[in-house]
Parts: structure tokens; sequence; C-alpha cells
């Protein structure tokens, strides 16, 4: 008779991360996850249909392409959890991976840890009517480009302060962090909403 204490075996989770710098971030994700890593848009595409991951990392910039498609890719079909790696140089971009229903956003630099809880973040059971994403729509957070409210906030930056996106007009700006915060709502749907209102 088996041990009443005996772990039992769960699937585990498997982790695509596609990004030509993954090497640092490695070792950290293999002690807890199946990691695959690859370096481009074809490859990461190839993978996608070859080995079915939990969860997808992408490098918003890759050399032969772009993580939004990877993203796009990634959600089609089977919906996996997904999170765009994005550098400070290229926060305009960041709107079109939210369109793309990436599920997270982590601005580069960040340090090896904060990866290992981002994605744990995006892995935790939730409930059906929450939104799965670290992405969250804020009421207050007001576009200062186009007025429109109900920004997005990706990213928690230094001093209380966070990464933006207006999915209306593209624009993306850093302010202080807004407590009115609507957890339960995914940013695609506060878009169509705006949209309907319009």
């Amino acid at each position: 008779m088996p041990s009443p204490y005996a772990l039992q075996s769960v699937d585990p989770v498997s982790i695509l991360f596609v990004d030509p710098g993954a090497d640092s971030f490695l070792p950290v994700l293999r002690r807890h996850y199946e990691v695959s890593a690859v370096s481009s848009e074809a490859q990461a595409l190839r993978a996608l249909k070859a080995f079915q991951p939990t969860l997808v990392i992408t490098e918003l910039g890759l050399p032969d392409g772009d993580g939004v498609a990877v993203c796009r890719q990634s959600k089609a079909g089977e919906g996996r959890a997904t999170l765009v790696l994005a550098t400070t140089s290229e926060p305009a971009r960041v709107p079109e991976a939210l369109r793309a229903g990436c599920d997270g956003v982590l601005m580069k630099p960040f340090p090896p840890n904060l990866l290992h809880t981002r994605v744990s973040r995006l892995l935790r059971i939730r409930e059906p009517h929450m939104s799965i994403g670290t992405n969250v729509v804020c009421q207050d957070a007001v576009c200062p480009s186009c007025g429109h409210g109900g920004g997005v906030g990706f990213d928690a930056a230094a001093h209380r302060r966070m990464w933006y996106a207006c999915l209306p007009c593209g624009h993306v700006w850093m302010a202080p962090h807004y407590d009115g915060i609507l957890k339960s709502r995914s940013p695609a749907a506060a878009l169509d909403d705006r949209r309907l209102r319009a």
C-alpha cells in the first residue's frame, strides 16, 4: 500500500523561452520548470508546433522577426500564457503585444528571480472570471496623449511607479501606481468596452 504522504506526480510545467540572451535566466527557471530555449522567431514557431509548452516567454525584438508574431501564434488555438520581455528602448511596441493577447510584460533589465516570480504568478491557478495575466486595467490611468481612461498597467518600475499603455492610441508612459485597479477585467475586454461606448 502506498504511503499517504507520498508525493503525487503532476505534469511538469513546460516553458518555451524565445530570446537570444536567455542564458542568464535559464538556470533559475530550470530549477523549477522544464525549459526549452530558442533564439529566433522561426525556431519559436517550429517549436510551438512540436513542443506544447504551458507558457511562452518571448523577447519583443528577435534577430529574424518579432516577438508579437510569436505571441499571436502562442495564443492561437491553445491560448497559452505568454510573457513578453521588452527593453526600455522599445516601450512603444508594447501596446501591439498587449493587443496580441500577451498575459504579462516585463521590462529589461531585471534580475532572474523577478522573472521566476512573474512566471509563478502567470502559472498560478485563478478564478475562472479573473484575467490570468499580470497586466491590469487602471481606471485612473488617463492617457496623456489622447485622454482615454483605463490605461493598461504592465510592469512595475522603481519608486511606486508603473508603465502604462493606451490600447486605443498606442501611447506608452510611466506614472505613479494607481490604486483603482480592475483585476477582474482583461485589457482586451476593456478595449472592447471603450469601443462600444464610442
